[in-house]
């Protein structure tokens, strides 16, 4: 029972940095309708970000969360610009923003690799102590629980931005109909660059909150851009709370995997979860079809 209690602990807090990915797929594709294949690259740049600055420069904790969360807004407003506007404004281009958004997140994996070299993932320190804290039979380390808290935060700070704000409402406008918004006076061109910005601030901090538990590991990048789709899959596309929902889901299911069948084979486990969701739930966990009156 130890063990499992640690495996459902433990697979919460890994499940919110998948959903921390898949909350940054989210708020992209609810303005824009574009999936962001560039996420994990993006959370994968901020992490490298807070090595450099920690553990390279022994910068403050508060550099590093700045230099993350700068970098990776960067990287989306620049992503946004050169690569996703123009397949936005043209209309009947299909998916082209897919291929492109994947090619420049193989641009930045190339340049971090390339600067990075062939030294060995490194250990990024963390303000928090190393030591285990115990909660009743189990033992749990602070980090985990800092990543649990800062994506409680970042769930109810966006929640309050799309149901109190203008630009909330007026991203979610755009996403139902750019035309139709755009005659209300809604700049569908800012519209997504904010909520590219709005997908890098995600992306940065969970950056922070997730480089002292996965380490300067470059390949980070693609393991969470692919378990942040799955979450978001499972969970429901478009759904705030339903990519943390799948996020977690992923995470348990993946550590119960580990501890009960064979970690080798841990990729299949997430498969086989979201093949189950989607057959039961075509639409996600907390997903909904949308009915729109012509």
């Amino acid at each position: 029972m130890r063990l499992f209690l640690t495996a459902v602990v433990t697979g919460t807090a890994i499940g919110c940095l998948y959903g921390l990915v898949a909350l940054g797929y989210t708020v992209v594709f609810n303005a824009t309708r574009v999936f962001n294949l560039a996420q994990g690259m993006l959370v994968m740049s901020g992490v490298m970000i807070c090595y450099v600055t920690l553990d390279v420069f022994h910068w403050p904790q508060a550099a590093a969360f700045g230099g993350a969360v700068g970098t990776s807004i960067v990287l989306s407003l620049l992503e946004e610009r050169v690569v996703v506007r123009q397949f936005l404004r043209r209309e009947g281009e299909g998916i082209g923003w897919f291929i492109a958004t994947l090619a420049f997140s193989l641009v930045i994996e190339t340049i971090i690799r390339n600067l990075y070299g062939d030294r060995a993932p490194a250990a990024v320190p963390s303000f928090l102590p190393v030591r285990s804290i115990a909660v009743g039979p189990i033992s749990i380390a602070p980090r985990l629980f800092f990543v649990i808290a800062s994506t409680a935060v970042i769930v109810v700070m966006l929640e309050i931005f799309y149901r109190r704000t203008w630009v909330g409402t007026a991203m979610r406008a755009t996403a139902e109909d750019p035309e139709a918004a755009s005659l209300r006076g809604i700049e569908p061109t800012r519209i997504s660059s904010t909520a590219f910005m709005l997908g890098g601030v995600v992306a940065g901090i969970g950056a922070f909150a997730i480089a002292p538990v996965a380490g300067s590991n470059i390949s980070l990048g693609l393991t969470y851009s692919l378990a942040g789709f799955i979450a978001l899959a499972v969970g429901g596309f478009g759904s705030l709370r339903g990519a943390i929902a799948g996020g977690i889901l992923l995470g348990i299911g993946n550590q119960l995997w580990d501890l009960y069948v064979d970690p080798r084979y841990e990729l299949v486990a997430g498969l086989a979860l979201l093949m189950l969701v989607l057959v039961v739930k075509p639409t996600g966990i907390l997903g909904s079809r949308q009915l729109r009156r012509v």
